[in-house]
């Protein structure tokens, strides 16, 4: 049977060749008959006519053979469906409105679907990835929801976990190489040992990382990304073995990453192992990002009640850092936050993209309204034909399955033309690459997208198609051949449907026109919000990184940035330069506890955490930042090293009410640090965005104050000509 419908198949569209092959046949066969009536002795005339005799009716065996080889319902639907588009075919204004408005609709929706199924549906490249999660903590005693996970977790985790198969600690970061011509900040990772196993990542030159390489005082190595080894080292094997200069140090390349390796939208030029030293190991830290794979069979309710456990184990086992205590850390109230690893990376974006969703098929939902109308209008010109087909004998089926037809076909053709343009519409969105949505590398519109084009374009040809059938598929013969009639009038019911599905599209573009003006309102009120900082326009930022091995010392490290700024300030065009560690609207977070000499705390007591941030002489003038109280940063706070910070205008108010009595206040991070004064107070930044919180901050000068990791500084330029080619 198989073959058969295979054989039937093949021979649509070759009826008048293989007629052509029958009747040259069927003409070699009467001819060698007729020879042989002749030797037997017939005259030419008479040996044809026993010949075609013998033979049989070729006419009937012809129209046998067609029968045997057609496929009746596909022939039919092949025959309709060319009459359908010689039909559409003279009604050219209608079809290209037909089309356009469905391109527009499926198209939209299209490509929608492309970055959900990019971003949400497809699963992570990685075996056993539903047992794959992010191992997270909660603080309410500080008011920390997600807490970063830390060496002494990391270590605790490996040596007393019930639950997880494997864990592992990652993080990512600016990697300065300086092996080569000129100096190169890369995009780098640091991860523990167990993190590409767990991942079933396997080198495709050299070996992975072990136990060892992670351990303090173990021989440097690291990993390159296949990218990178293929631009820089033009793909050859024999770098293995090879030392490069890496953030000062020299490291030597033990391995290649596969080509096409991602890992949670972290890009991996160079990856080396997170160091630590297990005798020394203390609580705190919480610098890293944790990922686990559960045993067989374990819930993430029971991974959390697992964690819980050893968090207590955690405590009784790792000294505090020096200055506070493991009350403290008790006082936190740690507790579990374990999460699947695709929530992680996906956050809250999915409740963005389907409400989106939603919204372009409402979007569809008018189209295929207003199609329908048209259609309606259409089939009520095509009244008077429809009923005479009635008459002469053609089925409501019939009539039905035309007009049905019909409209899958604009359907379908609506339905390619939006395919392509929501291939476009995804090229543009991945080549804006929006910051917030993740696997970009993910998203197109593939074999999935175009699946699903197929689909809705089916389904919007038999919704909009469906309300012409109903009314018109069973055609009244005699209102229908007096409807048409030069004095007919439409009556009431005639317009019904039309009126109703006009009041539908009105109801739905009513909808989205609402949420389009919350979303406007929303839009303005968060562009009136005051960020902080003064003119975003005339800002260029860019991040330089001093190696380790640039300078000998702090001061001489300082003295370097002074120098760069100098320069800088000399460009044409450029009015006024600085450098701080945090850039304004990043969601630049590292925190400590802040101390003031004029309150007492309790022995165990956690001080509020507050947001640390280096800040160079300048920083502020530089951004715009009114100053509230005191004043700004020198160069000679920071040379002298003077004990000084400034701190944010909320900071100043929830300790001492007013940014006035704030400055000449002592403030500290431990009780083992000398106090630091407060010498100004600028106005709030909103260092997390427009949409969140103003952060309370302390500024903290670098070298003498409580300022730190200032060898990485993002530069601030202040000019007319911020963002254009020549700078």
């Amino acid at each position: 049977m198989l073959r058969v419908l295979i054989s039937r198949l093949l021979g649509l569209g070759r009826h008048r060749r293989m007629d052509q092959e029958f009747d040259e046949e069927a003409a070699a066969h009467l001819e060698m008959l007729a020879q042989r009536f002749v030797a037997r002795g017939m005259s030419p005339e008479e040996a044809r006519g026993a010949a075609r005799k013998q033979f049989g009716g070729v006419t009937r065996m012809k129209e046998d053979l067609r029968e045997m080889r057609a496929v009746p319902a596909l022939e039919t639907l092949l025959r309709d469906a060319r009459h359908t588009l010689r039909r559409l075919a003279r009604s050219p204004v209608f079809t290209a409105a037909t089309v356009l408005t469905l391109a527009l609709g499926i198209g939209a929706n299209t490509a929608i679907f492309s970055v959900i199924h990019g971003v949400l549906l497809k699963p992570l490249p990685f075996p056993g990835r539903d047992r794959l999660v992010s191992v997270w903590q909660t603080a309410p005693g500080v008011k920390i929801r997600d807490l970063n996970p830390s060496i002494a977790d990391y270590v605790t985790y490996r040596e007393h976990s019930r639950t997880f198969e494997d864990v592992a600690l990652w993080n990512g970061f600016s990697i300065t190489v300086t092996e080569f011509a000129e100096p190169e900040s890369v995009a780098g990772m640091g991860v523990t040992f167990r993190l590409f196993p767990m991942l079933g990542v396997k080198p495709v030159l050299g070996r992975l990382f072990t136990e060892k390489d992670e351990f303090r005082g173990s021989p440097r190595v690291l990993m390159l990304g296949h990218g990178y080894w293929m631009r820089r080292f033009g793909g050859d094997p024999k770098v293995i073995g090879r030392r490069i200069m890496a953030d000062g140090a020299a490291r030597e390349i033990i391995g290649v990453l596969p080509p096409g390796f991602w890992f949670m939208d972290q890009p991996h030029h160079l990856v080396v192992p997170i160091l630590y030293d297990r005798a020394n190991v203390r609580l705190g830290g919480y610098n890293f990002q944790g990922v686990a794979r559960l045993r067989p069979g374990v819930d993430i309710a029971r991974a959390n009640a697992d964690l819980a456990r050893m968090i207590s184990i955690e405590m009784g086992s790792f000294p505090a850092p020096e200055g506070m205590s493991p009350k403290m850390f008790e006082e936190a109230r740690l507790a579990p936050n374990i999460r699947p690893l695709m929530d992680d990376l996906v956050g809250d974006i999915g409740k963005t993209l389907w409400v989106v969703m939603a919204t372009v098929g409402i979007v569809l939902l008018i189209a295929c309204a207003n199609i329908a109308n048209l259609l309606l209008a259409r089939t009520e010109a095509r009244a008077q034909e429809l009923a005479v087909r009635r008459a002469l004998g053609a089925s409501k089926g019939r009539i039905g399955w035309e007009i049905i037809l019909e409209s899958l076909i604009l359907a379908l053709m609506g339905g390619g033309a939006g395919a392509a343009i929501a291939a476009g519409m995804v090229r543009l969105v991945v080549a804006l690459t929006p910051v917030r949505l993740p696997r970009l590398d993910q998203i197109a519109v593939d074999s999935t997208a175009l699946l699903f084009t197929f689909v809705i374009s089916s389904a919007a040809g038999l919704a909009f198609g469906a309300l012409p059938v109903l009314k018109h598929g069973g055609v009244a013969l005699a209102q229908s051949l007096r409807a048409g009639g030069r004095n007919a009038s439409s009556s009431r019911h005639r317009h019904f449907a039309r009126n109703m599905l006009t009041a539908v599209q009105v109801a739905l573009a009513l909808v989205l026109l609402i949420g389009s003006a919350l979303m406007i309102r929303t839009f303005q009120a968060m562009r009136k919000v005051d960020p902080g900082f003064g003119d975003p326009g005339s800002l260029q930022t860019l991040r330089v990184s001093v190696p380790d091995n640039a300078t000998r010392n702090e001061q001489e490290l300082l003295r370097l940035h002074q120098n760069l700024a100098e320069r800088l300030s000399g460009i044409p065009g450029v009015s006024q330069v600085s450098m701080i560690n945090g850039l304004p609207m990043t969601g630049f977070m590292s925190q400590d506890p802040i101390l003031a000499s004029d309150r007492t705390y309790a022995a165990n007591q956690i001080p509020p955490l507050r947001r640390f941030i280096t800040a160079m002489p300048g920083t502020f003038s530089t951004l715009s930042v009114p100053l509230r109280a005191g004043r700004e940063l020198t160069w000679t706070d920071v040379h002298a090293r003077r004990r000084v910070a400034v701190i944010s205008e909320s900071f100043a108010r929830e300790y001492w009410g007013s940014a006035q009595a704030a400055v000449g206040r002592l403030i500290r991070s431990t009780v083992r640090d000398p106090w630091t004064e407060v010498i100004g107070v600028v106005s709030d930044i909103r260092h997390d965005g427009v949409d969140q919180r103003v952060p309370t901050v302390v500024y903290w000068a670098p070298g003498g104050g409580g300022g730190r990791g200032f060898g990485s500084m993002t530069y601030l330029l202040r000019g007319p000509r911020a963002g254009s080619e020549s700078y």
